[in-house]
């Protein structure tokens, strides 16, 4: 995994009650036919199986991140998996590489983690590409 800058979302100008519920992906400063969840880019990277993006809905009290999964040759969402609840925010603090397939996000004020691992194929709905555990402790790295 190597981060990238390659990314971009397009702005939303307008309340935020009216922005639309997907937004469009930016690539190379091109506007993309992509669309994926979220308001605000987090993280990018540059995985053997993808592209991997964390993005944020850009609200203070309700925050939620997505994780999105696109394909290499960025034709697909390959997956998509959030992090958030109702009235509770999560507002992601760290991306943490275990390997090439596999890492854990953290959380500000909140204890544990998720552990993501990307799969090398998925069945819609029922085995997502992304693959997300909560696990309760979080090993600082060494």
């Amino acid at each position: 995994m190597n981060p990238t800058n390659r990314f971009a979302l397009e702005t939303h100008a307008g309340p935020y009650e009216s922005w639309p519920s997907r937004t469009r992906l930016v690539v190379d400063g091109e506007p993309s036919e992509l669309t994926i969840g979220g308001y605000v880019l987090l993280y990018q990277f540059e995985t053997t199986a993808g592209y991997l993006l964390a993005t944020d809905q850009d609200c203070p009290f309700e925050e939620s991140v997505t994780f999105t999964l696109l394909s290499k040759d960025l034709r697909e969402v390959l997956s998509e998996r959030m992090v958030g609840a109702m009235y509770a925010s999560y507002w992601l603090t760290d991306i943490r590489w275990k390997d090439e397939r596999t890492f854990i996000a953290t959380f500000d004020g909140v204890s544990g983690g998720w552990e993501f691992r990307i799969r090398s194929w998925s069945f819609p709905v029922i085995f997502p590409r992304l693959k997300k555990t909560y696990i309760a402790t979080v090993q600082e790295p060494v």
